[in-house]
């Protein structure tokens, strides 16, 4: 007898993660074989719902549940989910929709082909079903600005502002997004008048967080002026420490703290490296290596030829006496940060990526 709720029971008892998953795995495999759609629904829901949790390490396995939760929505249109749920079957859907077209450019195994796929498919849903669609134009700025297809990235980008104002929306997310791309295209003026908005209206936000971020990349990395940086690096450390959160800027932090600090580099990777190295989303696994690649470099040029870490999990390189020279590290990373990136790019159909690490690697000479 399928009984739904005793296996909710079960599967939130277990951790997050792969446990939890492989619960909620057979709550799907029940729901099916009883074909009951409401809970075939909601279980897979609860699925990309928890790969999408405090970690991010489980995200791709959202875009490989996702067609099952459209197609089971678009075949039963009357659809509800259980009674309990807070969500309607729409709503619940869309939620999920949103988060999958916004972080399709984390990864290099999505085709560009499909993420527009979806991206159609997303903006049909919104205007059938009455939602916004500033998801929608950011997703659409960022895929095009990755393929350096420009015009149709700020048509993207203009279409978000207009969107804004005829909604009269100025929140710290929107002011955050036009950084973004502000920062990408290389405009300093409209990045620093963004993030004064956001340091005048939202002092206390998340996107503050990353608009630093970016004038670090600017000012540390794309400029080498470490002195014009270095304001932007100690804002970002004070709100990361604030918001108890790990830097979402390591290489550019790496980049700077090699050049001016080369202890309080060492510890700012010791104490981000465990978190960093699990990670399993390409794009921040590739940020990660070209940080770990210049930290070993700068130690390595400065005479030290090992190090002593220990790490969370199992990785190639790890030794029994966790002792490893750091020319072997600064290898290993850097061919993995070129790797990826050159993954990144077939998928583009370009060669941003391995440009962007090159970038980096010149930023870092003086130390490296």
């Amino acid at each position: 007898m399928f009984q739904p709720m005793q296996l909710i029971k079960e599967y939130q008892k277990l951790n997050y993660g792969e446990a939890r998953l492989s619960g909620i795995r057979e709550a799907i495999r029940q729901a099916d074989l009883a074909k009951d759609y409401s809970y075939m629904l909601y279980f897979r829901c609860e699925y990309a719902n928890a790969c999408r949790g405090d970690s991010d390490n489980y995200l791709l396995h959202l875009y490989l549940i996702f067609p099952e939760i459209l197609q089971i929505y678009e075949e039963n249109p009357d659809i509800q989910m259980p009674g309990f749920c807070y969500l309607d079957a729409t709503s619940a859907v869309q939620d999920i929709f949103s988060v999958m077209v916004a972080c399709a450019d984390f990864f290099y195994q999505i085709p560009i082909q499909d993420m527009e796929a979806y991206l159609e498919k997303y903006k049909d849903f919104c205007r059938k079903h009455g939602y916004s669609l500033l998801d929608y134009y950011i997703s659409c700025a960022r895929l095009y600005r990755q393929t350096d297809l420009k015009e149709r990235a700020i048509e993207n980008l203009n279409a978000f502002k207009a969107l804004c104002r005829d909604q009269h929306i100025r929140d710290s997310y929107t002011l955050g997004f036009i950084g973004e791309m502000a920062c990408w295209y290389d405009d300093l003026d409209t990045l620093l008048k963004a993030t004064q908005l956001l340091e005048k209206n939202f002092p206390n936000s998340e996107p503050l967080i990353y608009a630093y971020g970016r004038l670090l990349y600017c000012y540390a990395v794309r400029r080498q002026d470490l002195g014009a940086a270095a304001p932007y690096y100690k804002m970002l450390h004070r709100l990361c420490k604030k918001f108890k959160m790990h830097s979402p800027y390591f290489s550019d932090t790496m980049v700077y703290l090699a050049q001016t600090d080369q202890n309080a580099a060492w510890n700012f990777f010791l104490k981000e490296a465990p978190y960093q190295i699990v990670t399993t989303v390409p794009l921040d696994k590739m940020e990660f290596s070209i940080g770990v690649e210049i930290m070993m470099r700068s130690l390595r040029k400065g005479g030290k030829k090992t190090v002593r870490l220990s790490l969370p999990f199992s990785q190639p390189w790890q030794r029994e006496d966790e002792c490893y020279e750091t020319e072997a590290l600064a290898e290993y990373f850097g061919q993995a940060a070129r790797e990826i990136s050159a993954k990144f790019d077939a998928r583009n159909g370009n060669n941003n990526y391995m440009e962007e690490y090159k970038m980096f690697l010149a930023a870092a000479k003086n130390c490296i």
